[in-house]
């Protein structure tokens, strides 16, 4: 029987939470959908790590109010946020400093956040593909703008499997509410939804983890090849 090729495709999130990584790790095929509109209301531009506090503590790229596209959306440099980036680096190294784990990651992370990013998908996308690369991700991205789609939702997912050989979907959760499921099946597509359950790690003084924080507060307290080894589990 032959194997199924899986194509997940999500837009591409600052610093991303575990359930995006999941995706990826669960696919053979990663494409980062850019050319969308930016949504303040999504997490394209902010993340969240654990605070001083122990509780959720909010990164955010500040940003330029135009243009709207996401592909087309520009950081922002200029006062008050210059020092934006140097400020991240700072709560993350404060928080995670003492970590087992912090060593092998953070230069990686300090190396990337040399590159003046204009972009906000550059930015993202450079990071995730360090992620990525730390992890051992033994797939293939791509950027949407790489291909031409159709218009219609389902029709460009379908539109994008195909151009990349895909035999199978992989859609987040909320798929169900607005997937053309038909479509998928017209095309000899199979249609899959994600079963992400957050692991539980724990941390300091063998603190549970707070859930649904950037994968690197996973990084920075487990090895890569631990973490590797969860997300590639077949759940499905």
């Amino acid at each position: 029987m032959e194997k199924k090729k899986i194509v997940a495709i999500h837009q591409p999130n600052y610093l991303p939470w575990i359930g995006l990584i999941h995706k990826v790790f669960q696919s053979d095929v990663f494409i980062y959908l850019s050319d969308v509109k930016y949504s303040s209301s999504n997490f394209q531009n902010k993340t969240y790590i654990l605070g001083a506090d122990g509780k959720k503590s909010r990164l955010t790229v500040p940003l330029q109010k135009k243009p709207e596209m996401l592909h087309e959306k520009l950081i922002s440099y200029h006062s008050p946020n210059q020092k934006w980036k140097r400020n991240h680096l700072k709560q993350i190294s404060q928080v995670y400093k003492k970590t087992r784990h912090f060593q092998d990651f953070f230069p990686l992370l300090e190396e990337a956040y040399q590159k003046q990013h204009a972009l906000l998908v550059d930015l993202n996308i450079h990071l995730i593909e360090l992620i990525l690369n730390y992890l051992n991700y033994e797939g293939e991205t791509h950027l949407s703008t790489d291909f031409n789609t159709s218009f219609g939702k389902t029709e460009r997912l379908v539109s994008l499997l195909k151009q990349t050989d895909g035999t199978c979907y992989l859609s987040g959760k909320s798929g169900k509410d607005y997937l053309e499921e038909e479509l998928f099946r017209k095309e000899g597509i199979d249609l899959i939804y994600q079963n992400f359950i957050h692991p539980v790690y724990y941390v300091k003084n063998e603190t549970e983890c707070v859930k649904n924080l950037s994968i690197l507060d996973w990084i920075m307290n487990y090895p890569a090849d631990h973490i590797k080894e969860t997300l590639t589990e077949r759940i499905n």
